[in-house]
């Protein structure tokens, strides 16, 4: 159900050292959302060709204070229901603290899974050009890894992803051309590759139909050559790139989360 939660789709306590040089090179100019933005959405799985109604979710924007600095605070949350809650129940919450110019800070995960409690706390530190991320995970109340990573380049989370995607220029972009940025899953640092794979019109839950830029999220292990395509992610062709649609395999299926309202949009 992690994965299912992660392609949300995908779309999520200390102060930090803020130096220019490091926000020079992570910082980015946001066109694309606001505070007060609220997206909707239906989660699915599809066993064989037929597709079941499995939870619904949200992702929202609000404006916090961190660190003594004005931020956004992206948030995911998400639960089963209907027939899928009877044997599996999943309320999770998800949160990236990240600068107006969208540096991460912070991320958060408090996923309730059946009876798993699992907390997920990720820092991000800046100094000298560098990001150090310090990432801690307990389950029911049990350390079950302390991992810190050091990169020269600028680091995402499952949520500060997604709002990342949504800046790209995909005017200067054409079908095959891709993006790369690190990204971090639990344990694991990973350079996280975004192809431009054209535009398609889809369909939402609102009874429209919307012309999107169809996007491949394909991830590589920081040390391994394989990749693996993550998920799939269509944004609206327009000036606020809403995520309308969101697909990605899992070994019993597939799961799909599809848009069904949305409010306080920029543009």
């Amino acid at each position: 159900m992690n994965r299912v939660i992660y392609c949300i789709i995908i779309v999520l306590g200390s102060l930090f050292l803020f130096t220019a040089n490091m926000k020079a090179q992570c910082g980015i100019e946001n066109k694309q959302f606001q505070s007060g933005e609220v997206l909707n959405y239906d989660l699915y799985f599809k066993y064989g060709i037929i597709y079941k109604k499995a939870g619904v979710a949200s992702l929202t924007v609000t404006d916090r204070m961190f660190a003594e600095k004005e931020a956004y605070n992206l948030r995911l949350t998400a639960r089963s229901t209907g027939l899928i809650k009877s044997f599996f129940t999943v309320n999770d919450t998800l949160t990236s603290v990240t600068t107006k110019d969208l540096v991460p800070l912070r991320y958060n995960k408090d996923a309730h899974e059946d009876d798993d409690h699992t907390v997920e706390r990720a820092t991000y530190t800046y100094s000298d050009g560098s990001v150090t991320l310090r990432n801690i995970n307990k389950r029911n109340g049990r350390l079950r890894y302390d991992t810190t990573f050091v990169t020269n380049n600028c680091m995402y989370d499952v949520i500060s992803i997604i709002y990342y995607a949504r800046t790209l220029d995909f005017s200067q972009m054409k079908k095959g051309d891709r993006k790369t940025v690190s990204f971090f899953a639990g344990r694991r640092m990973m350079n996280m590759k975004i192809e431009h794979q054209g535009i398609e019109s889809v369909k939402a839950n609102d009874g429209r139909e919307y012309k999107c830029v169809k996007l491949a999220l394909i991830g590589k292990a920081a040390a391994f050559e394989d990749e693996n395509e993550a998920m799939k992610v269509y944004l609206t062709n327009d000036r606020n790139r809403i995520p309308v649609r969101i697909e990605s395999k899992l070994k019993i299926g597939t799961a799909r989360v599809v848009m069904k309202n949305y409010r306080g949009q920029r543009n």
